[in-house]
């Protein structure tokens, strides 16, 4: 048995408890909806948390139905749920960032105690919240100016127990692509660090360009079901989802500059390395860079916004093979074909 409370939200068995969790030392006050689901027959606790970008509002739906269907007469363990962890950004519809500190809070882990008002959210998600936890759901979508087609992330970490218990979670959770990411690649991430602390972790992607898709939700909300039947906690909800397909990196293709952008792929395409893939012009509509695939593989991440800024990502290539997906790593840049003044 793990964590069955979360700071004052405490049910004993068979009980659910919901309020705002107050995180202490921030100010202005940051609060955040969470609930606490507790089984009337022990077994393990898995965490989920929303709205790490306040403006994916797919994720943050879906952990909301979780919270609610989750029955604490049937359930064996713990649910515990945050529904929003970036309240600051919320209402305002902010995107990628804290408003508060202008921190990206999917870079911002394992947090400071000390730090900014990121980085001690962050810190007590991990002190009073994962610590103890058995395992952890990072549920996300496309933001609002991001397209993608949904998939799972799981973290390679040092426990070859823990990278295996995750990846299982991944398939579980029964999205069409999953992808395996090494923890040197993606400090900061949430789902590598919370493995490298020892708890089993996972994001999930589905949804896209701030736009509520019930199709979207219920993806999400199906697959942390069947994570939930997978540790245990509760009977199927259906069939067992098919394999997904293990993709093997992602290569990124980057603006150099501001612009504005023109892709000439869209998600779900299939890309060969050197395939045109989009244009970057200035203010005037000159052609300033022409972008290329830096692998072969499959567009799963695309920008839709017309402004970008310098240095911003732009498409993110799932690479099949993994020889090739080292060698996009060391590309992820512009991938400029051609460039002109």
């Amino acid at each position: 048995m793990g964590r069955v409370s979360f700071s004052g939200l405490s049910p004993a068995r068979g009980e659910r408890r919901s309020g705002m969790v107050t995180v202490p030392g921030v100010e202005p006050a940051w609060e955040m909806p969470s609930v606490v689901v507790r089984g009337q027959q022990d077994g393990p606790t898995l965490v989920v948390t929303g709205g790490m970008h306040a403006a994916e509002y797919v994720s943050i739906e879906a952990v909301t139905r979780l919270s609610r269907w989750a029955d604490p007469a049937t359930l064996r363990g713990t649910l515990i749920a945050v529904l929003i962890v970036n309240m600051p950004g919320f209402f305002e519809h902010t995107i990628y960032v804290n408003p508060v500190d202008g921190k990206d809070f999917g870079g911002s882990f394992p947090g400071d105690p000390a730090g900014t008002a990121s980085e001690r959210v962050v810190d007590f998600l991990m002190s009073e919240l994962i610590d103890g936890a058995d395992a952890y759901i990072d549920a996300h979508c496309g933001d609002m100016i991001e397209a993608l087609v949904p998939f799972t992330l799981w973290p390679r970490v040092g426990d070859a127990e823990v990278s295996e218990r995750s990846h299982a979670m991944a398939v579980a959770y029964g999205l069409d692509r999953t992808l395996g990411m090494d923890l040197k690649n993606v400090p900061g991430r949430s789902y590598a660090e919370v493995a490298a602390s020892g708890v089993p972790a996972i994001v999930g992607e589905a949804g896209q360009q701030g736009i509520c898709d019930e199709h979207f939700v219920q993806l999400h909300l199906r697959g942390m079901q069947n994570v939930m039947a997978y540790l245990g906690m509760t009977e199927p909800v259906g069939p067992a989802p098919s394999a997904p397909r293990e993709l093997q990196g992602l290569a990124w293709t980057r603006s150099s500059v501001a612009g504005t952008y023109h892709p000439s792929v869209t998600v779900g395409d299939t890309v060969q390395r050197g395939q045109p893939t989009g244009e970057l012009h200035d203010l005037f509509g000159n052609t300033i860079e022409q972008h290329v695939s830096p692998a072969d593989g499959e567009v799963v991440f695309l920008v839709t916004a017309l402004a970008v800024a310098a240095g911003g990502p732009l498409i993110g290539i799932g690479v099949y093979e993994r020889d090739q997906a080292r060698d996009a790593r060391a590309l992820d840049g512009p991938a400029v074909a051609a460039t002109t003044g």
